[in-house]
C-alpha cells in the first residue's frame, strides 16, 4: 500500500511537468525506468548516425539554411544552452550512480522520454537524454550543435564534432541497461565511459570541460 502511494505521488509530480501515460502503465520506479528504456532504445538507434535530413541539406546544417548571421548565432547559442543543461543533468545522474543508485529521481529526470508540458528555462521540450540525442521525430541539440560547425555547402558527416557526437550517443545505452538490471557496478563503469565520450564531445564543440562550474 505504501509503495502504491509513493508511486502515485511520483507520477503526480512528473505529470505536472511532463505529458505521461496513464498510471496503470507504470507499477514502480524500476518499471518506469524500463518504460523509458523501451521508448529510448529505438530512438538511440535512430540517432547514433548523423541524420542527413536533420544535419545536412546540401548547404550545411539545414537548421541554418536561409538564415542570416545573427539568426545562426542565436540558434547556436540556444543549442549550447541546451547542451549545458543536459550535461548538468548527466552529472546529477553520475552523482546518483556514485551513491549506488540504479533508479530514482536522477535516473528518471535524465532518461524520461516524454515531452514536457512546456519548455524549461533552457528551452528544452524534453528531458536531457532526448533533448541531447533526439528521437524519431526530432534531432537533438547534440547533433545540431555538432553540425553547426560545417562550412556552407559542405556536408557535416566528416566533422570531428559530429564524430564525437556519434561516439557519445552510443555511450548512454549501457548506463540505461545497467540501471534496468539494478547493477550498480556496471552502471558506474558505463557512466565513466560515457563521461569520457561527453568530455570529448564538449571539447569538439568548444564548450567548457565537464568539470567546469557551468555544469554545477
Amino acid at each position: 500500500m505504501k509503495n502504491s502511494i509513493a508511486v502515485l505521488l511520483v507520477l503526480v509530480g512528473l505529470s505536472s511537468a511532463y505529458i505521461v501515460p496513464k498510471p496503470s502503465i507504470v507499477s514502480s520506479r524500476k518499471a518506469f525506468i524500463k518504460t523509458c528504456g523501451a521508448v529510448i532504445a529505438p530512438s538511440l538507434a535512430f540517432n547514433v548516425t548523423p541524420q542527413k535530413s536533420g544535419a545536412f541539406d546540401g548547404s550545411g546544417s539545414n537548421a541554418y539554411s536561409g538564415k542570416g548571421v545573427t539568426s545562426k548565432s542565436d540558434l547556436k547559442k540556444s543549442y549550447q544552452r541546451r547542451v549545458i543543461a543536459d550535461v548538468r543533468d548527466f552529472k546529477k545522474l553520475g552523482a546518483a550512480i556514485g551513491n549506488g543508485e540504479t533508479d530514482g529521481d536522477a535516473w528518471v529526470n535524465f532518461f524520461i522520454p516524454y515531452q514536457r508540458r512546456e519548455p524549461d528555462s533552457s528551452g528544452r521540450a524534453y528531458a536531457a537524454f532526448v533533448d541531447l540525442v533526439g528521437n524519431k521525430e526530432l534531432s537533438g541539440c547534440g547533433i545540431l550543435l555538432a553540425a553547426s560547425f560545417a562550412k556552407p555547402g559542405k556536408p557535416s558527416e566528416g566533422l570531428p564534432s559530429v564524430k564525437k557526437y556519434n561516439a557519445m550517443a552510443k555511450a548512454f545505452d549501457p548506463i540505461k541497461a545497467a540501471g534496468q538490471k539494478g547493477d550498480s557496478s556496471k552502471a558506474k563503469d558505463a557512466y565513466e565511459k560515457a563521461k569520457a565520450a561527453v568530455e570529448a564531445y564538449l571539447e569538439a564543440v568548444e564548450l567548457p570541460a565537464i568539470s567546469d562550474a557551468v555544469y554545477g
